[in-house]
């Protein structure tokens, strides 16, 4: 008896946890229309763009359109914030991705994708990343003069 009593008195605080857990997904729900279509669109369009281009995207285009046309969204408006979480962008650090805000934003549109995206890295860090990101995959990397290429194509294929 005094175990279970133990244990309804620890459980007591995650009902309250719980309560505001509920609050707060209530909140996003209300939100997540908007969310959903502002983080489609930034992997979309702002891939090619720098990070003050990309803000000023977000900030004056999208958030002008949701409000013209009355799409509920957060009040954050960070798109990264709904497509990667913290230990993810841990993760892509400690496999060589920079921890800039925009290496991190380049990473989440490349990670979100359908499609495979255009990549010109003239530092060579986000090759690096990618290397270090799917060496697991057996990622094999070929330059276009190689004498090889035909063969680890075909191989590939």
């Amino acid at each position: 008896m005094n175990l279970a009593q133990r244990l309804i008195a620890a459980l007591g605080s995650e009902n309250e946890r719980w309560a505001l857990s509920i609050v707060g997904l209530d909140e996003q729900l209300k939100v997540i229309v908007g969310d959903v279509l502002l983080a489609s669109a930034f992997v979309s369009y702002a891939g090619p763009f720098n990070k003050s281009f990309r803000d000023l995207m977000i900030k004056e285009d999208f958030a002008k359109y949701f409000i013209t046309n009355k799409i509920p969204m957060s009040a954050a408006m960070d798109p990264v914030v709904l497509l990667t979480d913290e230990s993810t962008a841990a993760k892509w650090n400690k496999q060589t991705l920079p921890s800039d805000k925009v290496s991190i934003e380049n990473g989440t549109i490349l990670t979100n994708s359908e499609r495979y995206p255009l990549m010109i890295d003239p530092q060579l860090q986000g090759i690096s990343w990618i290397r270090e990101k799917e060496k697991d995959n057996k990622l094999k990397s070929l330059r276009l003069g190689s004498k090889t290429i035909n063969r680890e194509l075909e191989i590939a294929i």
